[in-house]
């Protein structure tokens, strides 16, 4: 296959649109007149064929009727030799040289090659020959209601004609011989008004066509045109050793179903396209006419278009390089109005070039430089520091992080608009305290501060100071005074980092420090940091090898029921067997699992797994599986839960879900609605951790609980600090009154027990009855005496 490349090398390309456009309207000109001359030529073509096919079919039309006259002719020539008596008694008497002078008289009358008899038994007299055979048999093959038939002997071609000898009965034939020769066909040929060829054809020892006179050879084409001709006239082109030709078959009848000779009337094609010379001539002149006059008015146009672009084009060069100078086009049209356009563009370019340049390396929210202009002046500082170094007063580097505080809350509630104007608010504030940094604006809340050159060694301590004050107070927004802060990390180079990436991503550590203390503080990079990140990473990397090799293996801790005096449950406890670092508590693992999203695969595949385990306990256990709010949020949390009660048949009230209130922090209504579906399904719903939060009451009104579980931190002193077991009371009346269950978390010695029962707790769980297990000790735990319970 030919390369694209080359094919797109070989097009023609003009520098000048003067040409360009000549070329472009000679070519269509000269296009419409190809098709044109091909639409010509082929109406021209089927005019001389029609005329042609009408002329051989009217040539072997008049052919057959003289041909119809001479046969009757020849049969009333016949029939006057059979109405002589002495004729009739030299055929009855068999006087074959009666017979024969008779013949020979009246084949020379009749103008036939050879005359004939044949008697009722086939004996024939006359000249003798090759022709004798076939004349013998012919009066007793030749069809029925005919008296004539062509046969080919010998190389010839004949026409015989029959007419019976009547004494009063028939006592025999005359039979005339009329040879189909090269003069036959002349005859044949003078009928037309058009000087056609006609020859005559026979099969040959294989059965293919060809002329007697080997004019013309046996080809298919020869083949088809006969065949098709036994059933209709039909016009055919055939290529020649003379030739094309226009070409017309007449098979003709013989003595049996299938001609033995045909007649091929033919038109030479370049003598039926001689009269129409003289229009394609016409054709051709006007054509060429019409090509220099076009060429003359597209040179003409083109000149006029080309003229103004061309002073267009030596504007637009001189603007490319740096120079202004005004394209001067005199008219009012399309072109003219370009110009003028053009001189308006050229004249604003600069300022747009300016804007433009500022858009590129500045935030269009704060007008502060943004992330591109942060990256190339950090690393023209870190090379400034480089060249000159420390003793020689280059100073350092330092990079401040900032994130806004609590900035998301913000933008939901009061709306994007409102989170707009903050950020500019404090892009101004932060350009306000920090004079002699490069602040920018990197993304969404994140700001960014450089400090270079000689400055303080305290100067990055006391600048992120100034910063915490001084947004301390509320900043005005749209007519809102908002309450906000910012956390801060701060890297120092080159001590912390001697690129721009190592000095962000330190700052980034540091910032991500500060928010875990509390926000609304600042902390240095420590190469702790560092490694506690390499370290998160690490886990993050292992976690998805653990959900792929499936490292998770799940322990149960049972839920005690105090009323029915038995096993009603079982929390899962999701537990990590690491190949290398052995049991990972889930401490270490979830909180990232979480902020990387992975928890949501994890907590898929508890759940799949603790219902599979579930549904071989007995009908009055539950399972219980804790779930996280990223997992609860997630748009498919619900099909989970259907999937895995469907693959392992678990009935869905052997089912508890355990959130925390956490779950409530995105918005409530959304998470109620979802409850209220999962309860419809006949799931229970427990509210795990309950009295550790701001707003547990609030939602146990939004939505009715299955159970409250008591968080550990109470159940520790219910036995020896008063306030302890009033606020176990409390919830253990809150949850009667609203027909919920409960259950005391970390119950871990008899006197916690009889405490509980005392104030009416329904479940407990803890070390005192069981550690969690695994799931092969289940069965032996159901079974075993509660001794401590009872």
């Amino acid at each position: 296959m030919m390369d694209l490349t080359k094919i797109r090398a070989a097009r023609p390309r003009f520098k000048r649109l003067r040409t360009k456009l000549s070329v472009l309207y000679a070519g269509l000109f000269v296009l419409a007149l190809v098709l044109l001359a091909v639409v010509a030529q082929v109406m021209i073509g089927n005019h001389a064929r029609d005329s042609v096919r009408a002329e051989l079919t009217t040539s072997g039309s008049v052919y057959d009727r003289l041909w119809a006259l001479r046969a009757q002719s020849l049969s009333s020539s016949a029939d006057v030799l059979a109405r002589d008596f002495g004729f009739r008694a030299a055929v009855a008497s068999g006087d074959r040289p009666t017979i024969a002078s008779a013949l020979a008289n009246l084949a020379t009358r009749a103008s036939v090659s050879a005359a004939y008899v044949v008697d009722n038994d086939g004996q024939v007299t006359g000249p003798s020959g090759a022709l004798e055979s076939a004349v013998a048999s012919f009066p007793f093959v030749v069809p029925e209601g005919r008296n004539d038939a062509v046969v080919a002997v010998g190389g010839d071609v004949y026409r015989l004609v029959l007419s019976p000898v009547m004494a009063p009965t028939r006592i025999g034939w005359v039979v005339f011989a009329v040879r189909l020769d090269a003069a036959e066909m002349r005859a044949l040929e003078r009928l037309s008004s058009i000087p056609l060829i006609a020859t005559m054809m026979q099969r040959d020892a294989t059965g293919h066509w060809q002329a007697t006179d080997r004019s013309i050879r046996s080809s298919r084409a020869i083949d088809a045109l006969v065949e098709r001709s036994l059933s209709g006239r039909a016009l055919a082109t055939l290529d020649l050793a003379a030739g094309r030709a226009f070409a017309l078959a007449k098979p003709l009848a013989g003595t049996g179903r299938k001609p033995q000779a045909a007649i091929l009337i033919r038109y030479p094609l370049d003598a039926a396209l001689a009269p129409y010379l003289p229009l394609q001539g016409g054709i051709a002149l006007a054509g060429l006419v019409g090509l220099l006059l076009v060429l003359f008015g597209s040179s003409r146009l083109a000149r006029s278009i080309a003229k103004p672009i061309a002073a267009l084009d030596t504007a637009a060069k001189a603007l490319e390089q740096g120079s202004r100078v005004p394209a001067i086009v005199e008219g009012t049209d399309e072109i003219g109005r370009l110009a003028a356009s053009f001189n308006r563009m050229a004249a604003g370019i600069v300022d747009r070039e300016n804007r433009i340049s500022h858009l590129a390396f500045h935030d269009p929210l704060t007008s502060l430089p943004n992330r591109i202009y942060f990256r190339e002046a950090l690393d023209q500082a870190i090379s400034q520091v480089g060249r000159h170094g420390l003793a020689h007063g280059g100073g350092t580097v330092a990079v401040l992080c900032l994130d806004l505080d609590r900035f998301k809350g913000i933008n939901d509630t009061l709306g994007h608009p409102i989170g707009d104007a903050l950020l500019a608010a404090v892009g101004r504030r932060l350009a306000d305290v920090a004079p002699d940094g490069l602040v920018a604006r990197l993304g969404g809340d994140e700001y960014a501060i450089i400090l270079s050159g000689p400055c303080e060694p305290d100067r990055p301590r006391a600048l992120a100071q100034a910063l915490l004050d001084a947004l301390r107070d509320p900043v005005e927004a749209e007519d809102h005074l908002i309450a906000t802060g910012i956390s801060i990390g701060i890297a120092i180079g080159p001590a912390d980092g001697d690129t721009a990436d190592e000095l962000l991503k330190n700052a980034d550590l540091a910032l991500y420090r500060a928010k875990e203390d509390g926000r609304g503080v600042f902390r240095f990079f420590e190469p702790a940091l560092d490694a506690a990140a390499r370290e998160r990473h690490q886990v993050e990397l292992d976690l998805r090898d653990a959900i792929r090799d499936g490292q998770f293996v799940l322990n149960y801790q049972p839920v005690f029921d105090l009323k029915a005096n038995r096993i009603g449950g079982f929390e899962a406890l999701l537990r990590w067997h690491h190949p290398t670092r052995g049991l990972v508590p889930p401490l270490a693992f979830i909180p990232i699992a979480e902020e990387t999203g992975l928890i949501v695969a994890i907590g898929a595949w508890v759940l799949h797994e603790a219902c599979r385990e579930a549904v071989h306990w007995p009908d009055h256990v539950r399972v219980a599986v804790n779930v996280s709010p990223l997992q609860f949020r997630n748009a498919g949390f619900q099909a989970i839960v259907l999937q895995a009660l469907a693959n392992s048949g678990l009935s869905p009230d052997r089912l508890e879900i355990e959130i925390t209130e956490s779950i409530f922090l995105e918005g409530e209504a959304p998470v109620v609605a979802l409850l209220h579906r999962l309860r419809e399904m006949g799931i229970r719903v427990a509210l795990d951790d309950f009295g550790t939060g701001y707003s547990s009451l609030s939602y146990l009104r939004s939505f009715p609980f299955d159970k409250i579980k008591i968080d550990r931190s109470f159940v520790t002193g219910v036995a020896c600090d008063p306030s302890a077991a009033a606020i176990v009371r409390a919830i253990v009346d809150l949850a009667t009154a609203l027909h919920m269950e409960t259950t005391a978390e970390g119950v871990e010695d008899i006197d916690q027990l009889e405490r509980l029962r005392d104030e009416g707790c329904g479940n407990i769980q803890g070390y005192l009855f069981s550690r969690p297990v695994e799931s092969q000790h289940i069965a032996g735990l159901l079974g075993r005496v509660m001794l401590k319970a009872a």
